[in-house]
């Protein structure tokens, strides 16, 4: 009797249609989960990126004051810019002005930085007569030279600061313990950057003249991803800076990879928007 040993024709085909099936199945199953896998990691992308945006905006432009008779903080405002003065720090008086110089106090610093020569400017408030609110101000000045010391009472730490654009006669409503603020001139904006992808992004103003380099914020954003409008303290649209009350923000994020979409239209881009409204410190209504 012959030993016959392997298999028949037939067994291999089998075999093979059964692995190219099982086969077949896996890698569908492992495409399945990697484009599963990348829209959800561009569906988190977009949903943090606008919601990120839509935090880091309010925060600045809430303390705004449009209102003030010196000159609204709104110096440029369009659909898709917003140019305005941002304040940085907060110090106190440890003693009265002498002529155009005033002496903060260093130990008592607040804000995200301390005051920087080549960037910022000043807020004084101006009491004037402590029995009435009517007369109250702050003065803008502008920084002309800082210098680091311990010339508050007791050899405090100090920072003495030479000011311009506001005179000794102004100077003398402002009394020791008078809060100071430090602001810079901020823009925030859609830009487009090397590859015409669209951002939001921000610059400061140099007291020298020049803009710094717009840095990224949040992106990328769609065409047209940043829509901001501006409304008066009656809820009316207005292209007034010193009337705006309240500002609408509308962020719209891209993600970075085409997705299959939901639209039946093939691989896209996701896209998620979201809109918030900022009222700033001078509206009596919001």
């Amino acid at each position: 009797m012959t030993d016959r040993r392997g298999f028949t024709l037939v067994e291999l085909i089998t075999a093979v249609v059964l692995v190219g099936i099982v086969g077949t199945a896996i890698y569908q199953l492992l495409v399945s989960n990697q484009r599963i896998y990348r829209e959800q990691s561009q569906r988190v992308d977009v949903n943090q990126a606008v919601r990120a945006a839509i935090s880091i905006l309010p925060g600045e432009i809430r303390e705004l004051n449009a209102g003030d008779p010196a000159g609204s903080d709104i110096i440029l405002m369009t659909g898709s810019l917003l140019q305005f003065k941002s304040m940085r720090s907060l110090y106190f008086l440890c003693q009265a002005p002498a002529g155009t110089q005033v002496v903060l106090d260093a130990n008592l610093f607040f804000g995200i930085r301390p005051l920087d020569q080549a960037r910022d400017s000043l807020l004084l408030f101006a009491e004037g007569d402590p029995l009435t609110r009517a007369d109250d101000s702050w003065l803008h000045a502008d920084v002309v030279s800082t210098t680091p010391g311990t010339a508050c009472p007791g050899g405090g730490a100090s920072v003495t600061v030479n000011v311009g654009g506001v005179t000794a006669p102004e100077l003398a409503a402002v009394e020791s313990g008078a809060p100071v603020r430090g602001f810079e001139v901020v823009e925030v904006r859609l830009y487009a950057d090397g590859l015409g992808a669209q951002w939001l992004g921000r610059r400061r103003f140099q007291k020298s003249g020049s803009w710094t380099a717009t840095e990224p914020i949040v992106g990328p954003l769609s065409s047209g991803g940043l829509q901001l409008a501006y409304y008066d303290s009656t809820g009316a649209v207005t292209a007034t800076p010193g009337n705006v009350a309240r500002i609408s923000i509308t962020v719209e994020t891209q993600g970075t990879q085409r997705v299959r979409g939901t639209s039946g239209q093939g691989m896209e881009y996701l896209l998620q928007d979201l809109m918030t409204h900022v009222a700033i410190r001078n509206n009596p209504t919001y």
